[in-house]
C-alpha cells in the first residue's frame, strides 16, 4: 500500500494528467483557459520561444510569469490554474501538462 501512494505523489511531477498543446499565431494569444477545480498545470515545456503568461492559485510559491520570454526548449515547471501562450516572433508553441 505504502508504495502505492508515492507513485502517485510523482503524477504533478511527472505531468501524467495529460497535457494540452497550444499555438499562437500573428492573429493573437492561445490559451489553456482557466482549469477546473482540482486541476492544475505543472509544466510547460516551449517549443517555439514564446511570451508565457501564467495565472497561480499560490503566488507565494509559484509566482505569476507575466510574458515571460522563454526559449525553445525550455521547460518551466509550476502550479498553475492557467497559461498563456502570446506570439514572440512569428509563432508560438508549447506544451502545457496537468497534473
Amino acid at each position: 500500500m505504502v508504495l502505492s501512494e508515492h507513485r502517485y505523489e510523482n503524477n504533478a511531477v511527472l505531468g501524467q494528467g495529460g497535457y494540452k498543446y497550444l499555438v499562437a499565431d500573428g492573429l493573437g494569444g492561445e490559451t489553456t483557459g482557466t482549469a477546473v477545480a482540482g486541476v492544475e498545470y505543472v509544466a510547460v515545456t516551449v517549443l517555439v520561444a514564446s511570451a508565457v503568461t501564467t495565472v497561480a492559485n499560490d503566488t507565494t510559491t509559484w509566482p505569476n510569469l507575466s510574458a515571460i520570454t522563454v526559449p525553445a526548449g525550455t521547460t518551466i515547471y509550476g502550479r498553475w490554474n492557467k497559461v498563456t501562450l502570446s506570439v514572440d516572433g512569428s509563432s508560438a508553441q508549447a506544451i502545457v501538462y496537468k497534473a
